[in-house]
């Protein structure tokens, strides 16, 4: 007789793959071999957030993770990506926890932790993906610098010393990274990226900027960068454009809200006709969008991939601009806008045309106004979601709700605003 107990330990695994959260934890409970088959799910991320640090009792019976995976090596074999978002009292632990998992692929470490980890990071041949705070110093540099395998690379707020050391990296890196969130003179080195994001870097221009890339990485998809206040008026007679065939996902960060910008960013979708998630954010809240840039977002003509995901972050939007944007943009999957509540009915008419719209996300600032903003009822996410039939999730208020019958909701995921969306990612 077959029972659960008895099924292939491999068939256990493929079940459980499907299962996340408490309830891998749950059904490890159940029996023997439940937990052997939980075992490679339970322990593939390990992750410490600020809500385990506030559970977190060293003497009290309550084990990190990572001094588990300190008394129990065999387990680090499991262990695949690693997610560190505060600074742990158990530095230690981690960093032994860290020398065994040997098949590491991810690592992100967002807090100033970093040095105490770099020892403990060598000779991970599988790490592709590294994701971290680079305030180190010129001895600290160079031992990360001894990871040579990267696919992915993310530094958050490097110094002086990184960025001079990248030069040198990037000769190493050349075969394998794809991806680089980091600064532009590094671009003739790297020629087959595919993802660039260069945000907030004073010392690097839109104009250069857009220049760069289209000179040094022609097969870009993911493009994102910062026109600034300071930045010089370009000439009437020449104007900025992004000549990149391959690109799929563009993010501008507008800091100036003059005409000028307008006519500046006019310019920039000139050429675009492949463009499948667009994300403008602006600096001024309460700047409308400018309408000859909605006109440019979709051309009626010589489109060769509709566009799927529009973002128009930290601006007014009007429920005229919306119907505008419905009628360009008719085939948008992912809309995120700020949701005007009180006239949520009005708005709700103005993206009805949207045939294949299934997720709307509320970017509005609680506290861009005075007065307390309004918040999405159960009653307007019903009425949004009769009134848009392929219309499945609404994002507001760090809430989720879905099409289920008791409208439930799961906290939103971070990351930088900037990204493209894991299902709108585009691989080598």
């Amino acid at each position: 007789m077959v029972t659960a107990d008895n099924l292939n330990l491999d068939v256990l695994e493929l079940i459980f793959a499907f299962i996340s959260g408490n309830d891998l934890v749950a059904v490890s409970s159940v029996s023997k071999s439940f937990l052997a088959g939980v075992i490679p799910c339970l322990y593939a991320t390990v992750s410490f957030t600020a809500k385990h640090a506030k559970r977190y009792r060293p003497r009290g019976g309550i084990m990190s993770p990572f001094l588990t995976l300190r008394n129990h090596p065999d387990l680090a074999v499991h262990v695949r990506y690693i997610d560190i978002h505060l600074h742990p009292k158990f530095l230690s632990e981690t960093a032994d926890a860290l020398q065994v998992c040997k098949n590491l692929t991810s690592f992100v470490c967002e807090p100033r932790i970093l040095p105490a980890l770099l020892g403990s990071l060598q000779g991970k041949e599988r790490l592709q993906n590294v994701h971290i705070y680079a305030a180190l110093t010129t001895i600290q540099g160079e031992m990360l610098q001894k990871i040579t395998k990267l696919r992915s690379l993310t530094l958050d707020y490097p110094t002086w010393n990184v960025v001079d050391s990248l030069t040198r990296w990037a000769q190493s890196l050349q075969r394998t990274l794809s991806h680089l969130t980091i600064f532009v003179p590094l671009l003739p080195l790297l020629p087959r990226l595919r993802g660039l994001h260069v945000i907030g870097c004073s010392k690097a221009p839109h104009t250069v900027v857009i220049k760069a890339a289209t000179t040094h990485t022609p097969s870009l998809k993911e493009f994102s960068f910062t026109i600034f206040e300071n930045t010089p008026p370009p000439s009437l007679f020449c104007l900025p454009t992004i000549t990149l065939p391959s690109l799929r996902h563009l993010a501008i960060d507008v800091r100036p809200t003059s005409d000028v910008t307008a006519v500046t960013m006019s310019s920039l979708f000139v050429s675009l006709t492949s463009l499948s998630t667009l994300v403008l954010k602006f600096a001024d809240r309460q700047l409308p969008v400018w309408s000859s840039v909605i006109d440019l977002i979709a051309p009626p003509s010589a489109i060769t991939v509709p566009l799927k995901r529009l973002a128009l972050i930290d601006c007014a939007v009007s429920i005229d601009m919306v119907g505008k944007l419905s009628s360009r943009c008719k085939d948008l999957e992912m809309l995120e806008i700020p949701l005007p509540i009180k006239d949520i009915r009005a708005f709700t008419t103005a993206i009805s045309s949207l045939k294949e719209l299934h997720t709307l996300t509320d970017v509005g600032d609680a506290h861009a106004s005075h007065g307390p903003r309004a918040t999405l009822a159960r009653n307007d996410v019903r009425y949004m979601m009769q009134a848009c039939g392929n219309l499945k999730t609404i994002v507001s208020d760090g809430r989720m709700w879905t099409g289920h019958p008791d409208f439930s909701w799961v906290p939103t995921p971070q990351q930088h605003w900037f990204f493209p969306f894991e299902e709108y990612s585009y691989p080598s």
